[in-house]
């Protein structure tokens, strides 16, 4: 139970943080998700089956990885009730592996930073990381990479880190005001996990207590 619980609070903290990649205008869609989620079904549908027809279309398997991760992250931003965290993993670890599949043949920043927090999002941590890293040797100053990687970092708790990469972000020109202001708040946040990390007490029993109740 207790695994269970810090995975739910993972998705809290990233909910709060995240940047939106598929529209705000999903924040207003209530109770049509699940109309939403089978036209989602529909067009997966549709690109399975031209994908059935030509195995090698990279761009079609494109759109089919892009619509899984859409769907994904739309679910997550609506509903981070425990019991849907299943489903949404599901869909977003079809996301990764169609990602996968299309970097065999064409990489680019966009890809990768997707495909990372896609599997970010499916616990495979270790290859989140090396694909946000990988994203950012190809584009140092790419802002969704720099911010979900922040994101990712500051869900392992390296504080440190997440301030580093959200600090270049927050260097890069022509960044929005909003975009800056979410900078800025998610620095400080950081800076008091750094602190709170040093206020824990030293006594095991009572560090795990306050884990768990954050």
């Amino acid at each position: 139970m207790q695994k269970k619980t810090q995975k739910l609070t993972v998705y809290v903290i990233v909910g709060l943080l995240i940047i939106s990649l598929v529209g705000t205008s999903f924040m207003f869609l209530g109770d049509m998700r699940p109309t939403v989620g089978k036209n989602y079904q529909d067009q997966i549908n549709s690109l399975k089956q031209a994908l059935e027809a030509n195995p090698q279309d990279t761009q079609t398997r494109l759109a089919l990885a892009d619509t899984y991760y859409d769907w994904g992250m739309q679910t997550l931003s609506q509903d981070m009730a425990e019991e849907n965290l299943a489903t949404t993993t599901s869909i977003l670890q079809q996301a990764v592996t169609e990602y996968q599949e299309v970097l065999k043949t064409e990489k680019n920043v966009n890809i990768l930073v997707d495909m990372a927090t896609a599997a970010f999002y499916t616990s495979q941590n270790e290859l989140a990381d090396q694909t946000f890293q990988e994203a950012l040797q190809e584009d140092p100053n790419f802002y969704n990479g720099l911010y979900n990687y922040g994101v990712f970092l500051y869900s392992q708790g390296d504080y440190g880190k997440a301030i580093e990469q959200w600090e270049k972000a927050l260097a890069l020109e022509n960044i929005s005001t909003d975009d800056k202001e979410r900078l800025e708040r998610n620095i400080k946040l950081a800076q008091d996990g750094i602190v709170q990390q040093f206020q824990q007490p030293e006594n095991g029993d009572s560090s795990d207590a306050n884990a768990e109740a954050k």
